[in-house]
């Protein structure tokens, strides 16, 4: 399971990246071409920093203009593939509170890679913190972010491939544990299984049309929907492995609270949350 986390690490970054519509003409959609041909002439493992997690706040980061590039300043508690990856894509704000989405490079003295987070298995996900001290990311490694809608915007849709490839690799590591220890498949359990399959095929549609109006918000919430069934199926089969095979318990149970957390979902769609982005509720007393 830890590995398969890490190869999902790289793969959602990767196919956002590669994914995301921009106009064809933009410097954003021109530097996006340089950076993919990089990855792929030279086989670059990809990594994410700065995604919200439901426990351990990261030190913010900052950048400042110097010549030819940016510099960066700030540690990320949470890294997965620190040791592997050689490349991490994350968004900063600049000294003059714009925002820019950086592609830094993982090399060289001015990154220093901490002790990992987790024990036991999970340490094979190779999450570290980083901290940046000085370090220079070129002119062609980052765009600058319009506003605050289109870095919410980026957020959903990059959150949206990491969930559903997560997802998938929490059901493969299911399926297989389930016929290892030969564990029930009560009815209930098989109609979960063949609602996510719909909202797959939602999901998937609605991957093909990012760029139509409200598109990345209705994927973010189906996918987030996605993500906290697949985490409640993991934490039902994760019960029923206590006392036969408690570190694939254990790794179950992580799912929980990787981004997003399941209590931050569930806080999402309560009635109070509704009620508070209901049309109605702006005329309320």
């Amino acid at each position: 399971m830890p590995l398969g986390i890490g190869v999902v690490m790289h793969l959602y970054p990767l196919c956002a990246l590669r994914c995301v519509p921009l106009p064809w003409w933009s410097v954003g959609n021109f530097r996006r071409m340089l950076l993919l041909r990089a990855i792929d002439r030279d086989s670059l493992i990809l990594a994410n920093a700065g995604s919200e997690r439901a426990a351990g706040a990261h030190t913010p980061v900052t950048l400042s203009r110097m010549r030819h590039g940016v510099r960066v300043d700030g540690t990320y508690e949470y890294m997965s593939l620190a040791h592997e990856a050689d490349i991490v894509l994350f968004c900063a704000p600049l000294t003059d509170s714009r925002t820019l989405f950086c592609a830094a490079g993982l090399h060289g003295d001015s990154v220093r890679i901490g002790a990992p987070k987790f024990s036991g298995s999970m340490q094979h996900s190779d999450t570290c913190p980083v901290t940046f001290t000085n370090h220079h990311v070129p002119s062609h490694r980052y765009i600058e972010i319009p506003g605050e809608s289109a870095l919410n915007c980026m957020a959903q849709y990059q959150r949206s491939w990491f969930q559903l490839l997560l997802g998938e690799s929490y059901l493969a590591r299911i399926e297989h544990l389930q016929g290892q220890w030969n564990l029930p498949r009560p009815v209930e359990q098989l109609a979960s299984l063949n609602e996510l399959d719909r909202l797959r095929e939602y999901a998937l549609r609605l991957l093909d049309e990012a760029a139509a109006p409200g598109a990345i918000e209705s994927l973010a919430r189906v996918t987030a929907a996605m993500k906290l069934r697949i985490s409640w199926h993991a934490q039902s089969i994760a019960a029923a492995l206590r006392g036969v095979d408690e570190e694939s318990a254990r790794e179950l149970g992580f799912l929980r609270l990787q981004p997003t957390s399941d209590e931050r979902i569930l806080r999402s769609i309560s009635p109070g949350s509704r009620a508070a982005t209901h049309p109605a509720a702006a005329q309320a007393p």
